[in-house]
C-alpha cells in the first residue's frame, strides 16, 4: 500500500494484487511439472491429507508437550463463494488458467462459485526464515524458502518425515485451477505473510510464452521476484472470505481454490483414520474435520467410534488394527515391551543373511516369547538393530512389533507406521490368521527408512537415490525390517517341538528286513528332509517299528508331485509288510499339503518366499478326481478327499529345483 497527504489527512489506498507469470527467458530449458506422477498411487484427497499432516508433525514446536491441531474445512457447494466475492483472488490468472498448453483439461470457469477445501495447523512454527531468500543456502534452516520457492529440495534430510521437497505439489494438484495459497503466521517473529501460487504447464497467451509457475501478489519490477502479500486489510478480508479461523496464532493455513466437487468431510475422515490412526492414538495429533452442516473431532478418546461411521470397507479393514494400535500404545507407554535379539542384530553391516532362524535367536528370550504368544494370543517385542553410514560409526536402533491372532482372516501384509505415518505399500510377504504392527520411531531406524522411501510414502525402495549406497549393508538391513513379520510368525507358529513321524514315509521309507537280511540302505543313511531323520541303526540292523499306514501316498513327479488314495493294487503291493496297519478311510479325509522350493541350509518352509510360486497363480496347474481342494496360502494346499479313490495333480513348478512336501491329515 502507499499513502497520499493531502494537508492533514491521510488516504490508504491498498495495492491491487493480482497473477503473475513470467515470460520464457530464451536462455533456459523449457522444464515441465512432472511431480504429480509421484503421487498417482492415491487419490487426490487422500494423498493431500497424508501430506499436508505429515508437513504440520515436522513443524511442531520443539520440546512442545501439546499436540499439533489440524482443521480442515470443505465448504461443499452451500458455502461456495461466489464469484463477485472471489474474483479479487483471481485477476490476472484466467487467460493463464484458461490458455493452450497450460495441462487444465477442466479448468474452472470464472463465472462459476469458488469450492474450495481450507487446512489450518497450529501448535507448529508456521513458516519461518528470511522471505528473501530465492536460492538454497546450504546449512541453513529456512522452511518458507523450501515450501513456496524450491522444488525436489528440503531441509528435512535427517529429522523429518519428508525428504524429496515435492510433497507440497498435493496442494496445487488437488485445485481444478492448480493453485493454492498459503497463509502463514510466524512462531518467532510474528508476521504474517499470504502466498498464491499456481504451478501449470508451459502455455502462450496473446503469442507470448510463459513459464509454468504463478505468484499471487503485488507485481514485481522487472528483475525482482514476486514478494509474500502482508496487507492486513487484505489478509483479513482473505480470512473472512475463506473461513479461516487463524488470527495470531503461529502456523500455517492452505486454501485450495476450485477443489473437486466429489470431496465431502466423510472421504477425509476416511483418509485420516487410515493413515494417522498411529499419531492420533499417541496423542500427538488432533484433527477435526467441518462442514457446512458437519464437524467431527478425531482424538485418541473418538477415533473408536469415528471409526464407525466410515465406509465399511475401511471399518473392516481398521477395526481390528485400531484395537492392536490402542493395545501397542499401552504396552508403550507401560513398558511392557519384550525383547528379542538377534545374533546378528549388533553387527548388520558384516556378511551375512540378516534373516531370522532358529538358531540366531536367544534361546530363552525366545522361548518367554512364544509362551506368551501362545498363552495370550498377542506379543509386543522388540528388535534391536544397529545401522551404519558409509563412513561412519554404526548406531544401535530398534523397532517395536505387534501381533495378534486372528483366526480365519484372509492373507494380509503387516501394517508399518513410521513416526506417525502408514507407508501403506510396503511389499512384505503375506501372513495369515495373525494381524501385524510394526511401528518404527527411533531417529537413527526412522531416518535409515525414510531415505528409502518414495515421495509419497508408500512404499520402501532398495534403488532409490535417496538410499542407494548411502548404507552399509542398507538393502540386507531394510529387507529384514520389512519381513521380520512373516519370519517372526513362522518361528512363533511353527511345531518346532513336536515331530511328524509320518513326513514323506511314503516317498523315502525303509521296511522290516524279511529272513534277516541286511537292509539295501548304507549306515547312516538319512531322509531328504528339513531335520534329516534317521531311518538306519548305527548297528546296521534297522530298527524295525509299527506305524498306522495313512489313507494316501505323496509322490514326486517332474515338475510337481501327485497325492492319491490307496488304490487295490497299491494295498496288494504292502500286503507282505508286517509293520502297517491299515488305516480305514473315513469322508470326508482333509489333508494340508504344504510346498516349497528345498534349500541347502534353513528351513524350506520357514524361508518361503512368494516370489518362488503361488499355487494360484500361473505356471502352477491343479487337477482332481473325486476331491475338491483350496489354496489357503500362497504355499499351502488343503485337499477334500470325497472316497478312498482319489486323486490330485499339482504341476508347473520349476524342473531345476527340488520341491520340499509336507502333507498332514487335518482331524476335526
Amino acid at each position: 500500500m502507499f499513502v497520499v497527504a493531502f494537508g492533514f489527512l491521510l488516504a490508504v489506498i491498498p495495492v491491487k494484487f493480482s497473477w503473475h507469470f513470467s515470460k520464457v527467458n530464451p536462455r533456459f530449458k523449457n522444464r515441465e511439472a512432472t511431480q504429480g506422477e509421484f503421487f498417482a498411487s492415491d487419490t487426490e484427497l487422500r494423498g493431500f491429507v497424508r501430506e499436508a499432516v505429515q508437513n504440520s508433525l515436522d513443524a511442531r514446536i520443539p520440546d512442545s508437550a501439546n499436540p499439533v491441531a489440524v482443521r480442515i474445512y470443505l465448504s461443499g457447494e452451500d458455502q461456495a463463494l461466489e464469484p463477485s466475492r472471489s474474483r479479487r483472488y483471481f485477476k490476472g490468472g484466467w487467460e493463464h488458467f484458461h490458455a493452450d498448453g497450460c495441462g487444465l483439461r477442466d479448468a474452472a470457469d470464472r463465472n462459476e462459485p469458488c469450492r474450495f477445501v481450507v487446512y489450518e495447523d497450529s501448535g507448529t512454527t508456521g513458516l519461518t526464515g528470511p522471505v528473501d531468500q530465492f536460492h538454497e543456502v546450504p546449512g541453513q534452516r529456512n522452511p518458507f524458502y523450501y515450501f513456496f520457492r524450491a522444488e525436489g529440495q528440503s531441509n528435512k534430510l535427517e529429522t523429518g518425515r519428508g525428504r524429496w521437497g515435492l510433497g507440497k505439489f498435493v496442494f496445487p494438484r488437488s485445485s481444478r485451477i492448480r493453485s493454492f495459497f498459503g497463509l502463514t503466521v510466524r512462531h518467532d517473529d510474528g508476521r504474517r505473510l499470504l502466498v498464491g501460487q499456481s504451478i501449470l504447464r508451459s502455455h502462450r497467451v496473446e503469442d507470448k510464452s510463459y513459464t509454468p509457475d504463478g505468484w499471487f501478489g503485488e507485481k514485481p519490477g522487472r528483475k525482482e521476484a514476486p514478494s509474500p502479500i502482508e496487507s492486513s486489510e487484505f489478509i483479513d478480508r482473505f480470512c473472512r472470505d475463506f473461513a479461516l479461523e487463524r488470527t495470531s496464532e503461529p502456523g500455517l493455513s492452505v486454501v485450495i481454490p476450485f477443489c473437486d466437487a466429489s470431496w465431502d468431510a466423510r472421504g477425509v475422515v476416511n483418509s485420516v483414520v487410515q493413515d494417522y490412526f498411529s499419531a492420533i492414538l499417541n496423542e500427538e495429533l488432533i484433527v477435526t474435520v467441518e462442514s457446512a452442516d458437519t464437524q467431527i473431532v478425531i482424538n485418541a478418546h473418538s477415533i473408536i467410534d469415528v471409526l464407525q461411521d466410515c465406509d465399511d470397507d475401511i471399518r473392516t479393514q481398521m477395526q481390528p488394527l485400531l484395537e492392536l494400535a490402542q493395545w501397542a500404545c499401552n504396552q508403550r507407554q507401560n513398558g511392557s515391551m519384550q525383547r528379542l535379539d538377534r545374533n546378528l542384530s549388533s553387527r548388520p553391516h558384516s556378511r551375512g543373511n540378516l534373516r531370522w532362524s532358529a538358531k540366531d535367536v536367544d534361546e530363552q528370550q525366545f522361548r518367554r516369547v512364544r509362551t506368551t504368544f501362545a498363552a495370550d494370543g498377542r506379543l509386543a517385542v522388540r528388535i534391536p538393530l544397529t545401522v551404519q553410514q558409509r563412513g561412519q560409526e554404526p548406531k544401535a536402533t530398534h523397532f517395536d512389533v505387534f501381533l495378534q491372532k486372528s483366526e480365519s482372516t484372509a492373507q494380509r501384509r503387516p501394517v508399518f507406521v513410521r513416526e506417525g505415518i502408514v507407508i501403506s505399500n510396503v511389499r512384505s510377504r503375506l501372513i495369515r490368521d495373525i494381524s501385524a504392527l510394526v511401528m518404527v520411531d527411533d531417529a537413527p531406524l526412522a531416518a535409515f527408512l525414510g531415505d528409502a522411501e518414495n515421495p509419497a510414502h508408500t512404499e520402501w525402495q532398495e534403488e532409490i537415490s535417496h538410499f542407494k549406497g548411502k548404507y552399509v549393508q542398507g538393502a540386507s538391513v531394510l529387507r529384514f525390517v520389512r519381513n521380520t513379520v512373516p519370519d517372526l510368525c513362522q518361528l512363533l507358529t511353527d511345531p518346532t517341538d513336536e515331530q511328524d513321524s509320518e513326513l514323506l514315509l511314503d516317498v523315502f521309507s525303509i521296511g522290516a528286513v524279511p529272513n534277516g537280511r541286511r537292509s539295501s540302505f548304507p549306515v547312516g543313511f538319512e531322509t531328504h528332509t528339513s531335520r534329516r531323520r534317521k531311518f538306519a541303526s548305527p548297528l546296521n540292523e534297522p530298527t524295525v517299528a509299527r506305524r498306522t499306514r495313512r489313507p494316501f501316498r505323496i509322490v514326486r513327479r517332474k515338475g510337481g508331485f501327485r497325492i492319491a488314495g490307496l488304490t487295490t493294487r497299491v494295498a496288494r503291493e504292502d500286503a507282505s509288510n508286517e509293520t502297517a496297519d491299515p488305516m480305514p478311510f473315513t469322508a470326508p479325509l482333509v489333508i494340508e499339503v504344504c510346498i516349497a522350493y528345498d534349500r541347502r541350509s534353513g528351513s524350506a518352509l520357514r524361508n518361503f518366499d512368494p516370489t518362488d510360486f503361488q499355487l494360484d497363480h500361473s505356471p502352477i496347474v491343479i487337477q482332481s478326481t473325486n476331491a475338491s481342494w483350496v489354496i489357503t496360502s500362497a504355499n499351502v494346499l488343503r485337499v477334500t478327499a470325497n472316497g478312498p479313490f482319489f486323486e490330485v495333480v499339482v504341476a508347473g513348478f520349476d524342473v531345476n529345483r527340488d520341491l520340499y512336501l509336507k502333507a498332514q491329515v487335518l482331524k476335526d
